[in-house]
């Protein structure tokens, strides 16, 4: 199943993926978002034909604040409607074997909602959603939200205490907060379940924004990568509308050198 790609993000649409090519790279394993689920029938045979299976929902298109949604809103209607759509991924992955679904912690919901009552919030809809079956729910650290250090997200999920709770880790999102892969990879431990790769600019004078880069053009170390990945499913998650393919290959041969 690994290494997957994320053909969402890669090419910029939710059905028109050139699965075949991707298969033929190496790629064993497709992550997709919940906006992609609607179109399975159309991408979905000609994945299975290729050899590409579905390991992962990427549910954080559907949790940016005041856009999509909030696992720790302190509205309550607002948060239910969150959970009531991440079900609904829940359920579809269950019938076709998906084993991970990625959420992420949010920003305060409102200007009177503390940071502790968030973190109460975000860990009572962890585990409703880790309660609708085995999917592992992997909670991930996004920069300029709460709970942006991996300390942090691994003290969530021993705080809620489920077996079917862990964490995934974006290579990305770790160096925009400010800590190193690898660190990150250490400070989860065993709860690192899954770990997304892509490449960022850090650069000095180089606004420092959450761009999803072909491996190789930004800052990442290659070394970092691999101390992050280990042994562990992973997928890779660039955005390269224009040229999908090259930006999978180059991603591939960085990984491999």
């Amino acid at each position: 199943m690994f290494p997957a790609i994320n053909p969402a993000y890669l090419t910029g649409t939710l059905d028109h993926w050139p699965l075949e090519a991707l298969a033929g790279m190496g790629f064993r394993g497709l992550e997709v978002t919940p906006a992609c689920l609607d179109a399975a029938p159309l991408w979905q045979p000609v994945a299975e034909k290729s050899g590409l299976r579905p390991v992962c929902v990427n549910a954080l298109p559907e949790l940016r604040p005041y856009l999509t949604g909030s696992l720790s809103d302190a509205v309550v209607w607002r948060r239910q409607d969150t959970l009531k759509r991440l079900k609904g991924a829940l359920l579809w992955m269950r019938r076709e074997s998906v084993p991970y679904l990625v959420v992420a912690p949010s920003r305060l919901a409102e200007n009177y909602q503390s940071v502790e009552q968030a973190r109460r919030l975000l860990i009572e809809s962890l585990k409703e959603l880790a309660s609708q079956g085995d999917s592992h729910i992997l909670l991930e650290s996004v920069p300029s939200r709460l709970f942006t250090r991996s300390s942090e997200i691994a003290a969530i999920i021993d705080e809620a205490g489920l077996p079917n709770l862990g964490a995934a880790l974006d290579v990305g999102h770790t160096l925009l907060s400010g800590e190193s892969p690898s660190d990150a990879a250490q400070a989860l431990g065993p709860r690192l379940c899954y770990v997304q790769v892509r490449d960022v600019d850090l650069r000095p004078g180089v606004p420092r924004l959450d761009r999803h880069l072909p491996l190789g053009e930004g800052s990442l170390a290659s070394d970092e990568v691999r101390a992050a990945v280990s042994k562990r499913p992973y997928a890779v998650c660039v955005t390269a509308p224009g040229h999908p393919l090259e930006a999978a290959r180059q991603s591939l041969a960085w990984l491999a050198d």
